[in-house]
């Protein structure tokens, strides 16, 4: 593991590497480099990237493997069946067996560890009220009404606040089946008590504490300011969800139960689901602006029965300077009450970001290769159907993030988010419409602008709430 000690962060600064996601290192790599990389099953998420050897520190393409690595065992262990009583813990973390034995893709399975982490509307109740503790089994206050246990999607949209009916920064995303994709933002122990514990839900508290950090800052001689940062190990999940039907094999999919919005964008009813993207940010020691992994099902775009794509080329994807966006048409946001299902139009999806195939030198340790390595492992679990697409990560993870409230977008360097590679990260169910522009750290500095580190929830609902 990394150690907090000023040579590694200076190491990583003086990292000599262009921010080309192409670039392969002109030497032959042993293998012996990446022996530690083995796929396990394990419960027990990583609280720090596997360490590089020295002599490679300096080549992001020759570092993927440490954070893909990094990416898949923190999947893995969020899929971990959950103990019943404490969210988030995981039920004998060491035993394979176990996690063999309880993974299921039936609606009525255990629920996992990122299941039982609490949901964004929970910790920003509508009445306003006090969030409820992290492990009371009290009935909480959702869109849905009043429940327990229940599982609430009440997004569609994988960002901005609860109702909204659209993709982040765009429209709604349609599957094959002329439905709408449904999203969920979940959050670990750890950020959830920070906000409760210091009534971060309440935006006069919430401007009083940025307002005070940044002064402290100041008075310190401290430059670049920040605003409030959450602690380490703070973790958020996003997550991406279509309905499923008669005509899908469920058995694809990890699958669940949920109350969704009706037509009417109002009312609930129950629906059968299946999990088809998932985000998973992490803030660690080192790298204070998070680490992003992004995953998806592996029928997304291709296979026998996509579910975002008719499984022709036609109709084809939109071009925007000679270059396929990865979409055909981006349908107009929406209001409630919804169009009626029979007036939509599928939307076309097909991946213009390619998912990773380096380092190809030594073979075997690529994005695409690990995806393979782990699948395997993951095999007679309903977990082998789904890949990681990217990880990102900063390359100079001492870069501090200023504080900028009148931050313009037109103005956004690599340096203010850490120097992210790769530039581009991109889930077809999250950033269907800006793929070959999507970045999770260039989008999220804009919330460490605003004071609130690199999560969106805090300006989304509470501080732009007014």
């Amino acid at each position: 593991m990394y150690t907090l000690l000023p040579i590694v962060l200076v190491v990583m600064i003086l990292a000599a590497c262009e921010n080309n996601d192409s670039n392969e290192s002109t030497s032959n790599q042993d293998t012996a480099v990446y022996a530690n990389l083995i796929p396990v099953l394990s419960g027990e998420i990583p609280l720090e990237v596997p360490s590089p050897p020295a002599d490679i520190i300096n080549d992001p393409v020759l570092t993927r493997p440490f954070f893909d690595t990094f990416s898949w065992q923190s999947f893995i262990a969020l899929s971990w069946p959950a103990t019943p009583v404490n969210r988030g813990v995981p039920i004998e973390p060491n035993s394979p067996d176990t996690f063999r034995q309880t993974n299921t893709n039936a609606s009525d399975s255990a629920p996992v560890v990122w299941e039982t982490y609490r949901e964004g509307f929970e910790l920003f109740p509508r009445d306003n009220s006090v969030p409820p503790e992290w492990n009371s089994t009290d009935p909480v206050q959702t869109p849905a009404g009043e429940v327990s246990g229940e599982h609430v999607l009440a997004m569609v949209t994988k960002g901005g606040i609860v109702g909204q009916q659209n993709q982040a920064f765009s429209g709604p995303l349609i599957d094959q089946n002329k439905n709408y994709v449904r999203y969920e933002v979940r959050i670990n122990q750890i950020q959830y008590d920070q906000v409760r514990n210091n009534r971060w839900y309440d935006k006069a508290t919430v401007d009083s504490a940025i307002a005070d950090t940044v002064a402290a800052q100041i008075n310190a001689g401290i430059s670049p300011q920040q605003g409030i940062e959450f602690d380490t190990n703070a973790m958020e999940i996003k997550v991406a969800w279509r309905i499923l039907t008669d005509q899908d094999d469920h058995d694809r999919y990890y699958v669940r139960k949920a109350l969704i919005s009706d037509e009417d964008g109002y009312n609930y009813t129950t629906a059968t689901v299946g999990m088809v993207g998932f985000h998973i940010m992490q803030k660690t020691a080192i790298f204070p602006q998070w680490i992003w992994s992004t995953f998806e099902q592996v029928d997304n775009v291709s296979g026998l029965h996509p579910s975002f794509n008719n499984g022709t080329n036609e109709p084809p994807s939109l071009i925007d300077n000679g270059q396929p966006t990865g979409y055909n048409y981006e349908p107009a946001g929406i209001e409630t009450p919804f169009p009626i299902r029979e007036s939509r139009e599928p939307v076309q999806v097909t991946r213009a970001v390619p998912i990773p195939t380096t380092p190809s030198d030594p073979e075997g340790y690529s994005t695409q290769e690990l995806n393979k390595k782990y699948r395997a492992l993951l095999k007679g679990t309903v977990w082998e159907n789904y890949r990681l697409v990217v990880t990102q990560w900063p390359l100079d993870p001492s870069l501090r993030s200023p504080y900028d409230p009148d931050f313009n977008p037109g103005n956004y360097e690599n340096s203010l988010a850490g120097d992210p590679f790769p530039q581009r990260a991109a889930n077809v169910t999250m950033e269907t419409y800006f793929q070959t522009e999507s970045s999770c750290m260039e989008c999220h500095y804009h919330a460490a602008a605003y004071g609130v580190d690199y999560s969106w929830i805090l300006y989304d609902r509470v501080i732009n709430t007014q």
